[in-house]
C-alpha cells in the first residue's frame, strides 16, 4: 500500500506535472483559436455571400480563364455528347501567368461530359491562329480578349 507521503511524490514528479502543464497549454491554445474562428466566421460567410452566381461556378477559374461569359458560352454551344479541344497562342490579350498554362485543364473540369480530343471538332481558341487549325473554322462567339468558340468543317 501507498503511504500518503509516496503518492505526494508520484503525483509532482517531474514527468507528470510537464503532461499536465502541456495539457493545460493545449487546452488554452485550442480555446483562444476556437474563439477567433468563431468571431471571424460571420465575415468569411459574409464574404461568401458577397459573391455572384458566376464567381461561385467559376470559382478558382477566376485566375485563369479571362473571360467568365466564354465558358458558359462553351458550355451552351458545344453538345452534351461533344468533343471539343482547347488550342492556345500568342493573340491572346492581357493572359494571366496561369492562363496558357491551365485554361485546357480547367475547362476539362467546367465542361464535362463534354469530352477534350485532339482532333475534335469543336474548338475554344485562346488566341490561337485560326489558320493553322486544319479546316474551315466557323466562329460561334468571340469577345475582344482573343477567345472564340467554334467548329471546325
Amino acid at each position: 500500500m501507498i503511504d500518503a507521503t509516496e503518492r505526494a511524490r508520484i503525483v509532482r514528479s517531474p514527468p507528470r506535472l510537464l503532461v499536465v502543464a502541456i495539457v493545460a497549454a493545449c487546452t488554452v491554445l485550442g480555446i483562444v483559436y476556437f474563439v477567433k474562428g468563431m468571431s471571424d466566421i460571420g465575415r468569411v460567410a459574409g464574404s461568401n455571400a458577397a459573391l455572384s452566381y458566376a464567381d461561385r461556378d467559376i470559382a478558382g477559374g477566376n485566375g485563369i480563364i479571362l473571360d467568365q461569359q466564354a465558358a458558359y458560352e462553351a458550355r451552351a454551344i458545344i453538345p452534351r455528347d461533344g468533343k471539343y479541344r482547347v488550342v492556345t497562342g500568342s493573340a491572346l490579350v492581357n493572359p494571366t501567368s496561369l492562363t496558357l498554362l491551365f485554361v485546357d485543364a480547367w475547362f476539362r473540369y467546367f465542361l464535362m461530359p463534354r469530352r477534350p480530343a485532339a482532333n475534335a471538332p469543336w474548338v475554344i481558341c485562346y488566341g490561337c491562329d485560326v489558320s493553322k487549325l486544319g479546316g474551315t473554322y466557323t466562329v460561334r462567339w468571340r469577345d475582344d480578349s482573343g477567345i472564340s468558340i467554334g467548329a471546325l468543317r
